[in-house]
């Protein structure tokens, strides 16, 4: 059956592509090494990084234009669902010798009207203290750094991790390929990937950074927002990181 919406979109992007191929008169061979590359990235298990790198973060601020719910941020290729469900007191699955500055990530998690979301599941992932993610680079032990937890009858939450670093992506592959012939660089800042979901109300994906890191002037994906910022201090017991959520109820068609 045929659905409008794809028809609007493909065709209006089929066109556009028609004419760019004109306008900067791409060759069968242009062409068919562009195609190779977007094949290869997938094959080499980049999966989305190329296309991520460069459209999702504008896809993701066109998706969320207009909520008055928290700043909503790139869901990037390195998600995998299923991470374990924390007891308390949180603290990220690690291991024993895991190297990193501790970190505490809390905050408190409401609705428009500033009540209290209790039960949300807030579902974290970020990079170890070299950079690197389980279940995505070798070596490092299944649900490193990676769980979900729920918030308190106050909507609150703290979890304990430690500080992820500015990293590189993937450079040896694909899209390294198309980075290295724009003369781009490869990292993005360190930052704490997230998910907040709740009954009744609408799905927030988000990800946050450190004020004053590096890289967030030229995150090589472009997804540095103003309202994904920490809250930061820092004492002899490491670094406290907060950060406020504000969910939006879900429309009847969610």
């Amino acid at each position: 059956m045929q659905d409008n919406r794809v028809v609007q979109v493909v065709e209006d992007l089929e066109q556009t592509l028609l004419q760019f191929i004109r306008k900067h008169r791409i060759s069968h061979a242009d062409y068919r090494l562009a195609t190779d590359l977007i094949v290869e990235s997938v094959k080499q298990g980049e999966e989305s990084l190329l296309f991520d790198i460069f459209f999702e973060a504008e896809a993701t601020d066109v998706g969320s234009a207009g909520s008055q719910a928290s700043q909503a941020a790139i869901e990037g290729p390195f998600y995998i669902p299923g991470a374990p469900l924390l007891e308390k007191p949180y603290v990220m699955p690690q291991r024993e010798d895991e190297a990193g500055e501790p970190m505490t990530f809390s905050g408190v998690v409401s609705d428009l009207h500033g009540n209290a979301v209790s039960g949300a599941v807030i579902d974290v992932w970020h990079a170890d203290a070299a950079g690197l993610y389980s279940q995505i680079h070798p070596n490092i032990p299944e649900w490193n750094l990676r769980a979900r937890f729920v918030t308190e009858a106050d909507g609150s939450f703290t979890v304990e991790t430690i500080l992820p670093p500015p990293y590189e992506i993937p450079k040896d592959g694909p899209t390294g390929i198309v980075l290295n012939a724009l003369g781009r660089h490869f990292f993005r800042p360190a930052h704490v990937h997230l998910k907040v979901s709740a009954d009744g109300f609408e799905d927030l994906t988000s990800q946050l950074y450190f004020p004053g890191g590096e890289f967030l002037d030229n995150d090589v994906a472009n997804a540095v927002r103003d309202g994904l910022m920490f809250d930061i201090e820092e004492d002899e017991d490491g670094v406290h990181a907060k950060y406020d959520f504000t969910l939006t109820t879900a429309s009847p068609s969610s």
